[in-house]
């Protein structure tokens, strides 16, 4: 599903869902949650890091990943491995945002991702095809 008009108009209808961000640039992460919050109906919870992911996975059920490759500690691959390996949380859906994507890697998961930088209507879009496949 894309979305050719403003993004305001997305999905007034949609339930609220959660989108767990995690992105250790604060800049990237501003810009990012700004947009989630002013486009879509959908919340964000924001971690700088991943070593918390799981714990928050457990106590917000989100229905979106958005996982930053580049982070310390665990890489965003890492990260997503770990939530597919995890029974329960094996259906989350994650978009890979990073400005070097490792394309081997998410090729061999099917995992979609965005260049940063990208349009707000390029992250839109690929929020809701994520969560509206």
């Amino acid at each position: 599903m894309h979305y050719e008009q403003a993004p305001s108009a997305i999905a007034e209808a949609t339930e609220q869902k959660t989108i767990l961000l995690i992105e250790d640039n604060y800049i990237f992460s501003i810009i990012i949650t700004k947009t989630i919050t002013d486009y879509t109906p959908y919340r964000v919870i924001h971690l700088a890091e991943g070593s918390q992911m799981m714990r928050v996975i457990g106590e917000n059920k989100p229905h979106l990943l958005l996982l930053d490759y580049d982070l310390p500690g665990m890489n965003g691959i890492e990260l997503y491995d770990l939530v597919q390996s995890t029974q329960g949380q094996e259906h989350i859906p994650a978009i890979m945002v990073s400005a070097k994507p490792p394309l081997d890697e998410m090729a061999k998961r099917h995992l979609p991702g965005l260049r940063k930088p990208f349009g707000t209507l390029e992250l839109i879009n690929a929020i809701e095809e994520a969560l509206n496949p």
